[in-house]
């Protein structure tokens, strides 16, 4: 009934509509399976850089291509991650979310951290 208000066939309409919607899944669709591609690309590429002979990174003695971790810096030291005090003075807030910073920042003051020879750690 309402198609038949535009004057036009229903196929017409329906095909429009359909491809329509097909245009929008590609808009939103097509960007994700370009980074996909891209990745994969990426990464055959740098795997078979690295296994090519006399110019490849296994030729020159690097290591092989891996992803970076969470845990280990570049220079191959662990992180520590802890809720101490840093050593750096922290950033002061201004305005009303000062008292906030102040408070958390008393409450991170008092902190100690325990290790194994402490004498007030009681092992039972």
């Amino acid at each position: 009934m309402l198609l038949s208000l535009f004057g036009l066939p229903e196929h017409v309409v329906e095909t429009f509509v359909s491809r329509l919607f097909f245009i929008l899944a590609l808009i939103t669709i097509g960007p994700w399976i370009l980074v996909l591609v891209y990745d994969f690309v990426l990464y055959v590429f740098r795997a078979a850089g690295y296994e090519i002979p006399y110019v490849g990174g296994r030729a020159r003695g690097e290591m092989r291509p891996r992803a970076p971790s969470l845990t280990e810096r570049p220079s191959g030291h662990r992180r520590s991650f802890s809720l101490a005090r840093r050593s750096e003075p922290m950033a002061r807030a201004t305005g009303a979310l000062r008292t906030e910073a102040v408070r958390l920042e008393a409450r991170v003051r008092h902190m100690v951290e325990e290790s194994d020879d402490d004498p007030a750690v009681a092992v039972g």
